[in-house]
This record gives C-alpha cells, structure tokens and sequence, in this order.
C-alpha cells in the first residue's frame, strides 16, 4: 500500500512538472508571437472585434502562471479563458490555428487540474 502511494505520488510530480514545462512553452509561444506583433506594429494594436478574445487570452495565459503555485485556480482560470476565447469568436475554430491553439492552451489547463485531483485524492502536496 505505501509502495503504491508512493510510485503514484512520484507519477503525478512527474506529471506536474511535465505540465508546468508545457505550460511555460504555451505561455513563451504566446508572448513571442505577442511581442512580435507589437513591435511589428509599434503598438499593442487590437481590433474592436478581437478585443474579447484578447482578454479572454490574457485570462488563460494568467491562468497556466497562476496553475504553477494553485493548480486548481490557475487550471480553472486557463480553462475558463479558453472556453471564453473560443466562444467569443466561433468562426475562427474552424481555422487550423485556432483548433492548434485551444488544444496548446487546453490541455496544460486539463492537466495542471488533473494533477490537483490526484493530489488532493492521494492527500499529496503540490510543492514538488
């Protein structure tokens, strides 16, 4: 039984740090293309149709940094954003980029939430 919990224990930190890897490289890729877009226009230039997902991402971007101190917060919050980002703009999800984009924003957001359960159902802290 303790060997069990301990090789379960020892999955989900491996998990977790996985997801706060994948996570950092979702929120690097956002702030590159970001960045670069800024710089290309000289300004944090965001249309009036677009401004809604733009927050929405903004949320979801909050919400995978939040996740690595508060899984369950930061998950819920990333998955929120997304869903918000997704049905602020329903055409776009029928863009290739789009649908890559939901599901590298999606599952760190899944995943960080996955590991706060098994933690909280194994009584494992999340301090890895």
């Amino acid at each position: 039984m303790n060997t069990t919990l301990r090789k379960s224990s020892r999955t989900v930190k491996t998990l977790r740090w996985f997801t706060r890897i994948f996570g950092v490289i979702s929120v690097l890729v956002f702030l590159v293309f970001f960045v670069a877009d800024c710089v290309k226009k000289g300004t944090i230039a965001v249309e009036g149709d677009r401004i809604g997902m733009t927050v929405f991402l903004f949320v979801t971007i909050v919400g995978l940094i939040i996740a690595w101190k508060w899984e369950w917060i930061g998950g819920i919050m990333a998955l929120f954003g997304l869903i918000g980002f997704d049905v602020s703009a329903p055409e776009s999800l029928a863009r290739p980029a789009v649908l890559f984009m939901t599901v590298m924003y999606g599952l760190p957001a899944l995943l960080f939430l996955f590991c706060w359960w098994m933690s909280k159902r194994q009584g494992v802290s999340n301090v890895a």
